[in-house]
């Protein structure tokens, strides 16, 4: 790399981070999650605020690469975080009613998705009418399981029932979202012939519990807790030797680097987190901006409006309806199944990757890409109003009770706690 670029690299990663943080800081302050202040920070960093020639020259071509490179690696790392917070058991004796809502959180949405394609958003589609709705479709069931393990972490409630039950949803859903992702690539790039990699999922995924994990547990009983940083080591080159594998095979790297996290010793989990939150706080914002230089939102008219109402429709009667119906079915209670579609509708990040990846193959244009952009922001900025809105509290102290101590709040944890024993 030239001495100019790797000046301006640098250069940029601090801008990145300041922003990250001071917009993350306003979020907070406004009620929101810090991440969608991240987001704010990508998107503002495009030519929408700043204009094409002042982004440019903010963030020139010629290192865009880099920083994906280091966007990567922050997505990796916080999905390893994420990992060490999943909880299996926790939804052992539930598998068939999460899944049960899973599929209905994803195809409900898909199948809206897939119709305001060919109804409303006709104009965009490039030509092949078939992968362009499957593409819309797989981009409006998604959720962000980066973005929702975020929030989960931010409110203390990934160790709770509805955060684990919503963790796994999400998973499976992202699961669903990369294979119709890998077939629409496939149909749009029909001479890479690289799909059958997806089947070596399976195998790895057994391989990961049967041979990694009780190495791992050997190697954590052998004095590692007197030396953490050394599984600190351990974990991040696991994790991203893994999003290799994953990335490799045809999912997404931050599958293999969430799978390294669920099956990481348990007992050693609490001391290495912390130092992969560190290495992630300083690396994923990068991945914003990268996904916000692309968004233009200057040159949208009345049908982009129109188009705008009819993505919102879809996304919002699709991931809440889906969500809500299917873990009522389900026995689930009202505020509880109310809070759970809420978590569902979250996007943001995985819906960014995805996006990018229709971008990049020519599924949609830039114009779509700014609309569905937008759409992820506003719907992961429901999410804490609607969680209000369902009882569920802001946060919870490390002893899982709620912060405050107004009657409202203390009415809706009850309300949740009750509702949860009942089912």
């Amino acid at each position: 790399m030239p001495s100019d670029q790797m000046i301006f690299l640098l250069l940029d990663l601090v801008l990145i981070v300041a922003a990250a943080r001071v917009l993350g800081w306003l979020a907070e302050r406004l009620g929101q999650p810090p991440v969608i202040g991240e987001i704010v920070a990508g998107v503002l960093a495009g030519p929408t605020l700043l204009g094409a020639h002042l982004s440019e020259t903010v963030f020139p071509h010629d290192i865009r690469s880099y920083l994906t490179a280091f966007a990567n690696v922050g997505v990796m790392i916080f999905m390893f975080s994420a990992g060490l917070e999943m909880d299996l058991r926790s939804v052992a004796g539930r598998r068939r009613s999460v899944t049960a809502v899973a599929l209905s959180a994803y195809l409900t949405p898909f199948a809206l998705g897939s119709a305001v394609a060919v109804w409303a958003l006709a104009r965009h589609d490039g030509g092949n009418r078939l992968n362009f709705a499957l593409f819309i479709g797989c981009a409006l069931a998604v959720t962000a399981f980066p973005v929702l393990a975020r929030i989960l972490h931010d409110r203390k409630l990934l160790g709770t029932r509805l955060g684990q039950t919503a963790m796994t949803c999400a998973a499976l859903d992202d699961v669903l979202a990369w294979c119709v992702l890998a077939v629409v690539i496939g149909i749009a790039r029909p001479g890479l012939g690289h799909h059958w990699r997806l089947l070596l999922f399976v195998p790895l995924v057994v391989v990961l519990w049967w041979a990694v994990r009780p190495a791992l547990d050997r190697i954590a009983g052998a004095g590692s807790e007197k030396n953490p940083s050394n599984m600190v080591f351990v974990g991040v080159s696991g994790a991203l030797l893994l999003g290799a594998t994953t990335e490799w095979i045809g999912l997404h790297l931050i599958f293999g680097a969430f799978l390294f996290g669920v099956v990481f010793p348990r007992r050693l989990r609490a001391a290495v987190d912390s130092g992969a939150q560190l290495l992630s706080s300083i690396f994923l914002p990068a991945f914003f901006v990268v996904a916000g230089l692309q968004v233009d939102l200057g040159g949208l008219d009345r049908t982009s409006i129109a188009e705008f109402a009819a993505i919102m429709f879809a996304a919002l009667a699709g991931k809440l309806g889906g969500t809500y119906s299917a873990a009522r079915f389900g026995r689930t209670g009202r505020t509880e199944s109310a809070a759970l579609a809420a978590l569902m509708n979250t996007r943001g990040l995985t819906e960014l990757v995805i996006l990018n990846v229709g971008l990049t193959i020519g599924v949609i244009d830039q114009r779509l890409y700014s609309l569905l952009v937008m759409m992820a922001l506003i719907t992961t900025a429901m999410t804490a109003p609607l969680l209000k809105l369902f009882g569920v509290p802001h946060t919870l102290r490390d002893d899982g009770a709620p912060q405050g101590t107004g009657k409202t709040e203390r009415r809706a944890e009850s309300a949740v706690q009750t509702e949860a024993a009942a089912s």
